[in-house]
């Protein structure tokens, strides 16, 4: 009798990995739905320095390259928002886009975040991108990039001008 209970706890253990393991991030419409979804529990997690969430957010090899052009490793992120270097204190999106391409989901955006970095109180504005892919059956955001906003923005380009 201890026999077939070993055996059948193996055999539902099996049975649960197996299923685990077919399981398949969202596409499409689904993926920029839950991708949306995670960017605001992100936001929320890093105003909170909430590391276990964040933890499930990032993939294991995820970048995250400030605005500064400091660029840093999950686990070099997280024990700076752990020591407190870094405290996010609020994040206001002015425009986000997302785009999926299968299961992989990539974001663009205007943001401002308020922040204390070494003590010091800041203000940044910057426009920035996320990479959310698959990992292991669910989205895990793989890559995020920020490049600061200039005070002034000229309102033409280039290729916006017209000739004289």
């Amino acid at each position: 009798m201890r026999i077939l209970r070993v055996v059948m706890a193996v055999a539902c253990v099996v049975f649960l990995c197996a299923g685990v393991a077919r399981a398949e991030a969202p596409a499409g419409d689904a993926a920029v739905a839950a991708v949306e979804e995670l960017e605001h529990a992100r936001q929320h997690a890093m105003v909170a320095a909430d590391i276990a969430t964040l933890v499930e957010i990032f993939a294991d090899d995820f970048t995250y390259v400030h605005s500064t052009g400091l660029a840093q490793s999950k686990d070099e992120l997280l024990a700076m928002l752990t020591r407190g270097d870094i405290q996010y204190i609020a994040f206001r999106t002015e425009s986000a886009v997302y785009r999926a391409y299968g299961s992989t989901v990539v974001g663009t955006g205007v943001q401002s975040i308020d922040l204390t970095s070494s003590g010091k109180a800041l203000t940044s504005r910057s426009r920035y991108t996320v990479v959310y892919a698959p990992v292991r059956g669910a989205l895990r955001l793989v890559s995020y990039q920020s490049t600061p906003m200039p005070e002034i923005v000229l309102q033409q380009t280039v290729g916006d001008r017209k000739a004289p």
